[in-house]
Order: structure tokens, then sequence, then C-alpha cells
């Protein structure tokens, strides 16, 4: 399923997302995560590869993954997985600790079905 197309290419193939973006690169393999002590790729990092896509671009993919997600009933399942498997890094404090109040409010919404006319 695509979500993006154009410059910010960004789909679901049903088991892996997918970024592309045309002018992505944010020099990455450039970053202390990337490298070792010496300054050379780190052995475990040989394959890595990295995408840099602007904020806003992200947040009107959430917008669109969390509409399908609360019509599809997934929302209390993505918000504990985010929470248990995700969690402990700073963009989850928020999320962990409204978790059931973004569960209780988001249940509340009955979206409109699809009419199948977008491209």
């Amino acid at each position: 399923m695509s979500y993006m197309r154009g410059d910010y290419y960004l789909w679901s193939d049903g088991e892996n997302f997918h970024v592309w973006v045309a002018d992505g690169y944010d020099n990455w393999d450039e970053a202390g995560w990337a490298l070792d002590k010496d300054g050379k790729r780190s052995a475990d990092r040989l394959n890595a590869s990295g995408v840099g896509i602007p904020e806003k671009v992200m947040d009107a993919f959430v917008m669109m993954r969390l509409a399908q997600m609360i019509d599809e009933g997934l929302v209390d399942e993505a918000i504990d997985r985010a929470v248990g498997k995700f969690g402990g890094n700073v963009g989850s404090t928020v999320l962990a600790k409204n978790a059931q109040k973004l569960k209780t409010a988001l249940a509340q919404i009955k979206l409109d079905k699809d009419d199948g006319t977008a491209t």
C-alpha cells in the first residue's frame, strides 16, 4: 500500500515499511553511530543505510496511518507495542504516560469508510 508518492514515496508491502526519498541523504554514514573509534565503518554497520525525510512529511504519513489504524481497530495493539517493544526513548515518554487516555479517546472515533476513489 502506498501512503505517499512523488519525492517522498512511503509504502508498505504488508510486512515492511519503505521510505524512498529523492534527496534524502543526511550524512548518516559519517556519524558515530556508523563508525568505529578509528573513523572507519563499524563491522556491524557494513550493510547499514539511512534516509532523511522532513518531519512535516512524516507527520502527514502518521495522520494517514492513524486513520487507517483506527478504521482497522489496530490502535490499542500499536500503542502497546510502541510502549513495550520500542519504549524507553524520548519519543515514547508522552505515549507511555498517556497510553490509556489515547486508547479511550481514539476508540470513540467512528470514521467514514473509504469509497475507493483514492489513486
